[in-house]
């Protein structure tokens, strides 16, 4: 055989093989899509694959409670994200203090916190001198009770004339309008040449019947005189009182309470309580008193507004 034959089949030979090769290649690839970590066919996500997600956003506390006196409690923590490989998972809602309470929570931002309470809760202190005071009339008998006993009673003259001077707190620039609840068991009294309020609160003036007790407050700032036993008329008679009143007071004046101030005139005696009345809610109670008695006890204390 000639050499150019045997070059001619070595090259036929080739291209052969050449032909087969091509024939058995694999198909090109294609690509995998991921999303959120996990593969679009079902399979195990390939490295490069789309980044792990980031970790769910923390709870967000809600605001705390509405304005109060004291401090708020915590509120519960926002459960934090997902973060594994897995969609973004949000975290749960921190829950806010209820009302006066501060929210706080875990993983969220804190709630805010209640404002302390402003008003007559915080300046009732400023009439600490006046709270639960007491003018008593006791008759100089014991056990003075009963209908078979005289309607009037002796009274020794410290009594029968009593005088007692009080201070109020505060900034003396600021006048406070103080609310007393006024209670107790007395005679009558009539007044003139001021206004009755209510019931048996009469405001300014003076005694009318000097013979009868009177009971008696007097502000030296604004100047004011008020009275708490107010009857259209006098006599032996005896009656509960028991209302709340405003006096309007500045900071650090002097009050004074009397027991036949003014120009009532003690006369040794008053009337007594031969029908055992009792006043609810203050000693001696559920016992009746022996006599007379008027008790001041201070509700509230707020900035007077005209």
């Amino acid at each position: 055989m000639s050499r150019r034959r045997v070059q001619h089949k070595a090259l036929a030979a080739l291209a052969l093989l050449a032909a087969v090769a091509c024939s058995d290649a694999a198909p090109s690839p294609t690509t995998d899509v991921t999303t959120g970590g996990h593969s679009a066919s079902g399979g195990s996500p390939q490295a490069g694959s789309a980044p792990v997600p980031a970790a769910g956003a923390g709870g967000t506390g809600v605001t705390g409670g509405a304005a109060g006196s004291g401090p708020g409690s915590a509120g519960r923590a926002g459960a934090a994200g997902s973060s594994n490989g897995g969609a973004p998972t949000a975290g749960g809602t921190g829950l806010g203090g209820s009302a006066n309470l501060a929210g706080a929570a875990n993983g969220g931002a804190a709630g805010a916190a209640g404002a302390a309470g402003v008003g007559g809760d915080s300046l009732i202190s400023l009439a600490s001198e006046l709270d639960k005071f007491r003018l008593e009339c006791p008759c100089i008998d014991a056990n003075h009770f009963g209908l078979d006993k005289q309607d009037n009673c002796d009274s020794t003259p410290a009594v029968d004339r009593q005088t007692y001077q009080k201070r109020l707190g505060g900034d003396p620039n600021v006048v406070y309008d103080v609310k007393l609840h006024v209670r107790g068991d007395t005679e009558p009294n009539t007044y003139t040449g001021g206004k009755l309020e209510q019931d048996r609160f009469y405001t300014g003036g003076q005694t009318s019947t000097p013979g009868y007790t009177a009971y008696m407050l007097s502000v030296a700032d604004p100047k004011e005189v008020y009275f708490f036993n107010y009857n259209p008329t006098t006599g032996h008679i005896h009656f509960l009182i028991d209302y709340e009143v405003v006096i309007p007071i500045r900071g650090g004046s002097t009050v004074t309470f009397d027991v036949n101030g003014g120009k009532s005139v003690p006369d040794g005696h008053g009337v007594s309580n031969r029908e055992q009345l009792v006043v609810p809610g203050i000693p001696p109670a559920p016992d009746p008193f022996n006599g007379q008695l008027v008790q001041f006890d201070v509700v509230s204390v707020q900035p007077h507004v005209p």
